[in-house]
């Protein structure tokens, strides 16, 4: 007996059909959006009359799907933002040594910025990180991994939001780099986990460690991670 479920009898497959084409225009719109957030495209703020130019749509086609660029960008923000969530629970959501969490993190998001350069150009743009910035569910798993690598003697620093601030930034920076290619990216990202981690009082030794065994639980993982690319200088 098949275990598939029967398609229901009465879907109808022009609405089917329309149904796939507004799916395919939405993709296409914030594909679009996508392209004119890497560097060197546009200048300045973009505008609506950008992103219908690169899709090759008219305005009325825009605002069928979207209300405003802005919706379009926070669409695409909310994605990003949602795949690293997912992937950060993915890899760390058993791992109870909050250093390694902490450190993992910023590996991981500086790695994607190197397999997959258009979503480093993207969540490096200021828009989203304004956006990110309000994403308060991944804010609370890289505080709360600070909060307790602190707490439990592995950190030392007074305000939670300097360590916060500190991270972020690194890795917004780094992703910059990364994505235009022009550093060996391993020797590249420990050094950068090594120094920002040492600022906020971890032991080197610690920080090394971590730093091993967020790379080994990455690489094994790198199969199901859409973005991870092999043969890219990471492993």
């Amino acid at each position: 007996m098949s275990d598939a479920a029967p398609a229901p009898a009465d879907v109808d497959p022009r609405t089917a059909a329309a149904a796939i084409r507004r799916a395919r225009m939405r993709e296409r719109l914030l594909d679009a959006v996508l392209d004119l957030y890497q560097p060197g495209q546009g200048s300045g703020s973009l505008v609506i009359e950008d992103v219908i130019r690169v899709a090759d749509v008219s305005r009325g086609s825009f605002y069928k799907y979207f209300e405003s660029l802005d919706a379009a960008v926070n669409e695409l923000g909310e994605r990003m933002t949602a795949d690293l969530i997912a992937d950060f629970r993915r890899l760390f959501d058993d791992v109870t040594d909050p250093l390694v969490r902490a450190v993992g993190g910023a590996v991981m998001a500086m790695a994607r910025a190197w397999h997959d350069p258009r979503w480093g150009g993207f969540t490096c743009r200021v828009d989203y990180v304004d956006y990110f910035a309000r994403a308060s569910m991944f804010d609370l798993l890289v505080r709360d991994a600070l909060k307790a690598a602190r707490d439990g003697g592995q950190m030392q620093f007074r305000s939670i939001d300097v360590a916060v601030d500190l991270i972020v930034g690194m890795t917004i920076e780094a992703r910059r780099r990364l994505m235009l290619r022009s550093v060996e990216p391993r020797a590249y990202i420990d050094e950068m986990i090594e120094r920002t981690f040492a600022g906020l009082g971890a032991e080197p030794a610690a920080i090394a460690a971590a730093s091993v065994l967020a790379w080994d639980m990455m690489m094994r993982a790198a199969p199901g991670l859409g973005w991870w690319r092999s043969g890219e200088g990471l492993g």
